[in-house]
């Protein structure tokens, strides 16, 4: 693992793994981690091993406020976030990229993929939550609790087996990259993977995403039986046949 200092303020933590084959595919894997979760576990070592066998760059980074970073949670937003990808994108990734995203990752895996469509060439929803700050607010958090983030900028939320804190400026910042209140100018491939028994997010959401973006080649898998951490053997291997789906569009 190495480190980065981002927007010349935050430093965290990435690993950057490029494939040393003659059969080197050009493109690149960037994954990106959930809200209070980091790159580091199951999931992520899943696709990185998915990468290391298939001879494909695999690069996964913490997200400015989570692991090393985590002092500073309480100061990051979805801009602040947002432009982390990007800035991965724009200085630190070579060539094509496939962006895959678990949860708040998903959401700025399609943004990345809108911003950047000539360098963003497939993405994967990995339980992908675009606009779930607004969905928190207006569906989940009754009215004494916005009063309370208003007033006093945070509020800790317990949701199934987790349990988050929210910032005003958390909030506020999602407003601001709403998603599914348009269409969403994508047209590259993308794959979404939802679990039904998912605890933080509703299952509809994929479908919802599906609708919106604005391309033809989006495939939805549900599975009944996961949770929101997709982390089971199925769950992996569910992740791995997808990504063996983008790989042959990719480099057909």
């Amino acid at each position: 693992m190495s480190e980065h200092q981002f927007l010349g303020q935050f430093t965290t933590k990435f690993e950057h793994i490029k494939a040393k084959s003659a059969t080197t595919h050009n493109f690149t894997l960037l994954y990106t981690h959930g809200l209070c979760s980091d790159p580091w576990g199951r999931k992520p070592d899943a696709v990185k091993d998915w990468c290391v066998k298939n001879n494909i760059d695999f690069f996964r980074y913490e997200l400015i406020g989570h692991g090393s970073d985590n002092a500073n949670y309480e100061n990051a937003d979805i801009n602040i976030w947002k432009a982390q990808i990007l800035e991965i994108i724009d200085t630190m990734i070579e060539g094509y990229i496939a962006t895959a995203g678990s949860s708040l990752g998903g959401w700025l895996s399609l943004i990345a993929a809108e911003k950047r469509p000539e360098r963003v060439k497939a993405v994967l929803g990995l339980a992908a939550a675009p606009d779930f700050t607004v969905d928190l607010e207006e569906k989940y958090l009754t009215p004494e609790q916005n009063e309370t983030i208003r007033k006093q900028g945070r509020l800790e939320f317990a949701n199934g087996d987790f349990k988050y804190v929210f910032t005003k400026r958390l909030l506020d910042t999602g407003r601001e990259n709403q998603m599914l209140h348009r269409t969403i100018d994508i047209d590259c491939p993308v794959r979404l993977i939802q679990g039904q028994q998912d605890a933080s997010l509703d299952w509809r959401k994929a479908l919802q995403i599906s609708q919106a973006i604005k391309g033809s080649n989006v495939v939805v898998e549900l599975l009944k039986y996961s949770n929101h951490r997709l982390g089971s053997d199925n769950d992996l291997e569910v992740i791995a046949r997808s990504l063996d789906s983008l790989k042959d569009l990719l480099t057909a």
